[in-house]
């Protein structure tokens, strides 16, 4: 037993080479202890990136070895630990620098049983149906200093006993660094007789019971290491396991259809997006083929993303996410407190970094924009099919979906033909001839601010009306107002309206993936809403009441996996906002500059505004299809993604009813409309080349209709 005077001044010095180990630092940083960690991870290795991240964060010396073996034993011999400990990956030798170390106090951890030939420690006792696994602390002469046991579940798999094998050594790092006596523990079955001496197969034999394979596929589950393999025997081909409903469809399809596949030509992957670049909105069935082993001979590939060129140009993409170098960090900071659900610290600090950006006090973040709607309205009192809200009829269905959810009526009204949004003329009529109105809802299109909405807000504050602005497109612009003292100034998108909502979703100016907040400067009416989006649980009823409600309300809450992203995304937004203009500026040259692109129209901002351009849309000559162009333009330049205007509400039969009139300018700004791709990834080439696409695509359509 090794005494120390106290834990908090022990110097360690951690060798390892996987990344599963992780939890041996929660336990030095428990006992203050001094640590420098040195991955020696092997060739071919995931390594110990994420364990490497996770030391410094704790304020731990990390040295990557590779080839610096004089270096690092230099490093560690200026360090002088107390303790040197070495954490294998499998039956790996110490690296110099750990054998060299002049330290009285050496130890390796061993885990498992290593069958000849076996990847990793693991794969024996589950392959071997062993109800125990073990876990050794020994010197490096092979002198056991402690161990313990891992019972073995019926579906344990290899990477399921490796986090168990790496929860025991931390057990027994504490206990070493305590200065106790360490536990010694043996397994009650021995490992069966009939294997000793035996090698592990390398894959799957097609004579072998389910049971034995059942085994093998568990042992060989480790990853981002290979599944276990198994070889049509009339190809040659190889291919991954890695559950036994694989193997059943390995059967069902491979062995009973042994034709090679067709190769492929450059091209790109399928757009799985609901929103299709060939069809418009097409709601993609599930996936045929989610059991279908994956090829051995395609495990270099990369992961193929929706749209992604297999060989050809790259896409040129409407959006996508900028998402900032801190992502990493953050999540790797929630993964390790274990806090992913709802209400967490970034949950809480992208609130107020969505705040900030929309000039409101308060903020409540949701799963999507669209679940951010619903407790608006929820919020603002929509209950009842009597409640007229009146909405945009060119804007994204979720702004009347949330309405009709919340229990109310939307009435879809008419845009202006320079921002495209919501036009005063069209709300004073539809004031006039709805008594029942209770709200409007202003949605800023496509990043710009909506021209009429400063004479929408006082027609609503002088009719007692609240106003919502769904700023999913447009939050981080900018409008100029006149304050009360008569002096102009500029506020952002978001801060005057009664409420606010916005959508965080990959494609927008802050991308998660998914999600979006409610926020205002009525702090009450925000809870309002994070209530009816949390359950509608009873209030001031005590903790043991917490599964009592008084509402039927939904569950929306942001998880805290994605509030960590969208932090690191939103710190990004002074860049997002700064490329979208420069796109902006150089489509504006490109129509300039190209005689067949004169007569195209781009969208307006009222002067001072300052817009973000979130996309760029381009409204064709009088007669042009929109359709006819988009789809040309794509079939002649597949490398180009294009998008629709927004199909009028009034039009759709969901939203369809006697007070419901015709909205002109959204029909034609759904006929004539493009919208080009804005991706904050685009050069101005990029740019160019669409510019020279669409000038080719019109031409074509009008050569086509002459």
């Amino acid at each position: 037993v090794y005494h120390i005077p106290t834990s908090a001044m022990a110097r360690v010095a951690l060798f390892v080479q996987d990344d599963s180990v992780a939890c041996l630092l929660g336990t030095l940083a428990a006992r203050g202890c001094e640590v420098l960690c040195l991955g020696a991870s092997e060739t071919g290795a995931p390594g110990c990136a994420i364990f490497a991240r996770r030391a410094v964060e704790l304020g731990f010396g990390f040295v990557a070895l590779g080839g610096k073996a004089a270096s690092a034993g230099a490093v560690v011999a200026g360090f002088k630990p107390d303790f040197s400990i070495f954490v294998p990956d499998g039956a790996a030798q110490p690296p110099e620098a750990f054998t060299n170390t002049e330290c009285s106090r050496k130890f390796i951890f061993r885990a498992g049983r290593l069958l000849p030939g076996a990847p990793w420690p693991e794969f024996g006792p589950i392959f071997e149906g062993q109800a125990a696994s073990r876990v050794v602390l020994e010197t490096p002469g092979g002198k056991e200093e402690g161990s313990a046991v891992v019972a073995l579940s019926a579906i344990e798999t290899a990477l399921t006993l490796r986090a168990k094998h790496a929860e025991a050594m931390s057990e027994l790092l504490a206990g070493l660094l305590d200065g106790g006596e360490l536990p010694k523990a043996a397994l009650a079955d021995a490992a069966p007789a009939s294997s000793s001496g035996m090698r592990a197969p390398t894959s799957i034999a097609l004579d072998w019971d389910d049971a034995v394979i059942e085994r093998f596929v568990r042992a060989h589950f480790l990853p981002p290491r290979d599944a276990a393999e198994i070889t049509d025997p009339a190809t040659g081909e190889a291919y991954f396991i890695e559950s036994m409903t694989q193997l059943q469809e390995f059967r069902a399809r491979v062995l009973k259809d042994t034709r090679a596949g067709a190769g492929t030509e450059a091209a790109y992957a399928a757009d799985t997006h609901w929103y299709s670049n060939v069809g418009g909105s097409i709601v993609k069935m599930g996936d045929s083929d989610i059991h279908m082993p994956a090829r051995v001979a395609d495990r270099k590939r990369p992961a193929i993303i929706p749209g992604a060129a297999l060989g050809a140009r790259k896409k040129l993409r409407m959006n996508e996410p900028l998402i900032g170098p801190n992502a990493e960090r953050y999540c790797s900071a929630a993964l390790a407190s274990s806090w992913i659900g709802v209400e967490g610290p970034y949950v809480k600090q992208f609130e107020k970094h969505l705040a900030r950006i929309c000039g409101c006090n308060a903020a409540c973040a949701v799963q999507s924009g669209t679940a951010a709607l619903y407790g608006a309205m929820k919020a603002l009192g929509v209950s009842d099919p009597s409640h007229l809200v009146l909405v945009p009829a060119f804007t994204c269905a979720a702004c009347a979906d949330a309405v009709v959810h919340a229990g109310g009526k939307p009435i879809p009204i008419d845009c202006d033909m320079e921002s495209y949004g919501l036009s005063l003329e069209a709300v004073r009529k539809a004031l006039e001839s709805n008594k029942g109105v209770v709200g409007v809802v202003v949605a800023p299109c496509y990043g710009v601010p909506a021209r009429d909405f400063l004479e929408i807000y006082n027609l609503c504050k002088e009719r007692g009306l609240w106003l919502c602005e769904d700023a999913c497109e447009s939050y981080g612009a900018s409008q100029l107002v006149v304050n009360p003292a008569g002096e102009q100034t500029k506020v952002p998108v978001g801060s005057l309206a009664t409420l606010c909502v916005v959508s965080v979703r990959s494609e927008k100016m802050v991308g998660v993936g998914e999600g979006g907040a409610i926020l205002g400067n009525d702090t009450t009416l925000v809870a309002r809403a994070k209530w009816w989006c949390s359950r509608a649980p009873c209030r001031g009823v005590g903790l043991w009441r917490v599964y009592e409600h008084d509402a039927v309300g939904q569950n929306f809450r942001l998880p805290e996996m994605l509030a960590a992203v969208g932090c690191a995304a939103a710190e990004m937004l002074p860049v997002m906002i700064e490329r979208k203009r420069a796109i902006h500026s150089w489509y504006e040259a490109g129509f300039a500059a190209r005689k067949d692109l004169q007569g195209i129209r781009l969208q307006k901002c009222s002067p001072g505004d300052e817009p973000v351009w979130w996309i760029t849309a381009a409204l064709l000559p009088d007669g042009m299809s929109g359709e006819a162009v988009g789809m040309r333009l794509m079939k002649d330049y597949p490398d180009i993604e294009i998008r629709p205007g927004f199909s009028p509400l009034n039009t759709m039969a969901i939203f369809r009813s006697p007070l419901v009139g015709p909205c002109p300018n959204a029909e034609s700004l759904y006929h004539g409309l493009v919208c080009l791709p804005s991706s904050n990834m685009l050069s101005k080439p990029d740019v160019e080349r669409v510019c020279d696409a669409l000038a080719h695509a019109l031409h074509a359509v009008a050569a086509e209709s002459s």
